[in-house]
């Protein structure tokens, strides 16, 4: 494909994506041309939005949270069928 037909096919899912796609496409695409650059997760707004519900349902009680003991348990039941295979 060449360059020129890459462009054009990139500019047809932009025109068609709906805005969670824009924004996955842009944060896609800014962290490949900035290599250099590390993703700090306290930046990138979702993230923050999404740890500041969790917290809040946690200080809230409507999230009991789980023990150390508990998550791991939970990971080994997890693990123990796909072992059998």
């Amino acid at each position: 494909m060449t360059s020129i037909a890459k462009r054009q096919k990139l500019h047809q899912y932009i025109d068609i994506a709906n805005n969670r796609d824009i924004a996955i496409l842009l944060n896609y695409i800014e962290r490949d041309m900035e290599p250099d650059v590390p993703y700090n997760k306290w930046d990138d707004d979702e993230f923050v939005v999404e740890m500041e519900l969790r917290l809040k349902s946690m200080e809230d009680g409507s999230d009991k949270g789980r023990t150390w003991e508990e998550v791991k348990e939970r990971a080994r039941q997890s693990i123990k069928p796909n072992a059998a295979k």
